[in-house]
């Protein structure tokens, strides 16, 4: 029987030994903004499949910030074997552009999918990767569809992603897609006043473990009316943080 053991050590971060082999435990922080026309969806990774490391940079800001070495990963991609138990998210939601008259309806889900359920084909807004299996690429779903991958070849997240054209009259009356898009709720801006979310959320059990096929993401539907201005469109501005814990072999 192999014992694991955790210590803090001056080579920056929490240390998982094993033998002669230390491996050291990835700190993610990853900040976007995305707007959301009317009648429009966004599906925004939170946790995705990546066959390889994804891409570090070493934090800056002295030894009182952050240990030596200690590195950033601004991505949601988890190596392949990792597990990540737990995230924070910190979200605003407004108008594009403020208006104390403004009135927003819009829709927040939740898909989670592992192994072969990408290889399906069967849920809105996500198809599998061809060029590289067990990854997932978004698409706008429309007649002459636009795909783009989650994230390239270094694990860094892709922005702006494809949005779908999606209302939640059609979700309601769809069937299939209600079986990918669970928690669905409804919120609304008025007066201008910003929808603000900040919370640590325990990751689902499906979604822990980076495997082949791994997708976890929030979907946003802006049902507003479309006007002449901006104040229907969403800016979402979306701050995520999490610590992935590599597999050690």
């Amino acid at each position: 029987m192999i014992r694991k053991s955790r210590s803090f050590t001056a080579s920056g971060g929490t240390i998982y030994k094993q033998g002669g082999a230390n491996f050291e435990v990835r700190k993610h922080s990853i900040s976007r903004e995305i707007i959301i026309e009317p009648g429009k969806s966004a599906i925004i990774p939170l946790l995705h499949y990546h066959p390889t490391e994804p891409t570090g940079t070493t934090v800056s800001g002295g030894n009182k910030i952050s240990l030596m070495g200690s590195k950033r990963y601004a991505t949601t991609s988890v190596q392949e074997g990792s597990t990540v138990k737990n995230m924070h998210l910190e979200i605003q939601i407004q108008p594009k552009t403020l208006s104390s008259s403004a009135i927003c309806d819009f829709y927040t889900a939740r898909i989670m999918t592992s192994f072969h359920d990408i290889k399906g084909n069967e849920i809105f807004g996500l198809e599998p990767d061809s060029a590289q299996d067990g990854k997932v690429k978004i698409t706008d779903e429309a007649s002459t569809p636009t795909s783009t991958q989650v994230s390239g070849t270094t694990g860094i997240d892709n922005n702006p992603l494809p949005q779908q054209t999606l209302s939640k009259q059609q979700y309601d009356e769809g069937d299939v897609i209600k079986h990918w898009y669970r928690g669905v709720r409804k919120n609304v801006i008025y007066g201008g006043q910003p929808v603000l979310y900040q919370a640590w959320e325990r990751v689902p059990s499906k979604v822990k473990r980076s495997n082949t096929g791994m997708f976890y993401g929030m979907v946003i539907m802006n049902d507003s009316t479309s006007v002449t201005d901006d104040t229907d469109a969403l800016r979402v501005q979306i701050k995520e943080q999490f610590t992935e814990i590599p597999l050690v072999q």
